[in-house]
């Protein structure tokens, strides 16, 4: 993929000073605006954002709201981030939290659950952030966006499936077999990409081989219809290729 890409994200719709500002940079990076229920902007099938300012987030810490937010944020995608903007001394003066009770926070975030932090002087910084994720994601790593309103009764696994039930041909019966198999929709999609369709020599299908090989109703055109959603390239048969040469 070229490197002059166009960028896109999914922007939640009450982050109104981050699509202000994400306005100004149209030539690089564009975003959708809908109501998410998770995350505060989506960059790929993978990657989420929660975006907090110092304040909201000290507040977020005392009404426990933060880490409703950021389990589901974990729950959801293989690689939530936590963006943390302007946590700067007037923050630490002013909100009648400890210091030492924010760190405390900050340090479960990291290396209890597992969140990546990722600290912002102010929105600029955060929309250089967003833009440097999205490019990794969508021009390095070639990943899909993907995002969807999930219930929050919901279980772990019931998300995950909730997840899966977006792709092509696939109910929640299905959905479910994926999960059970693979565990998480990161392990799911990774099955989907390195499996293969085989062909005869005269370019016949002849099945699958890999990962989905031994599922029963993952064929050949459920294989070909989301690796072309997933990752935007349908495989050609060995006839095809000949034919191209030829």
């Amino acid at each position: 993929m070229s490197e002059n890409k166009l960028l896109h994200v999914i922007i939640d719709n009450r982050e109104q000073k981050l699509m202000a500002l994400l306005d100004t940079k149209k030539d690089v990076i564009t975003y959708d605006s809908k109501q998410l229920d998770i995350a505060d902007i989506v960059v790929s099938s993978e990657v989420a954002i929660e975006r907090k300012e110092g304040f909201d987030f000290v507040s977020s810490i005392m009404d426990n709201r933060l880490f409703e937010q950021l389990l589901r944020l974990k729950d959801t995608y293989q690689y939530p981030i936590l963006i943390l903007e302007g946590l700067n001394d007037e923050v630490f003066e002013n909100t009648g939290m400890k210091i030492s009770s924010i760190y405390g926070a900050l340090s479960f975030i990291s290396y209890k659950l597992g969140i990546s932090v990722i600290p912002t002087r102010n929105l600029e910084d955060t929309a250089i952030v967003i833009e440097r994720i999205a490019y990794r994601e969508q021009v390095k790593d070639s990943m899909p966006i993907f995002s969807r309103k999930a219930p929050k009764s919901m279980s772990k696994k019931e998300r995950r499936s909730f997840i899966i039930e977006g792709l092509a041909d696939i109910g929640s019966k299905k959905a479910s077999t994926l999960i059970d198999n693979f565990k998480t929709p990161y392990e799911v999609f990774r099955a989907i990409k390195y499996t293969e369709i085989v062909y005869t020599r005269t370019g016949r299908i002849k099945g699958i081989k890999g990962p989905l090989e031994d599922l029963t109703g993952f064929g050949p055109k459920f294989l070909e219809k989301n690796q072309k959603l997933l990752f935007g390239k349908k495989k050609k048969s060995p006839q095809k290729r000949i034919n191209e040469e030829y």
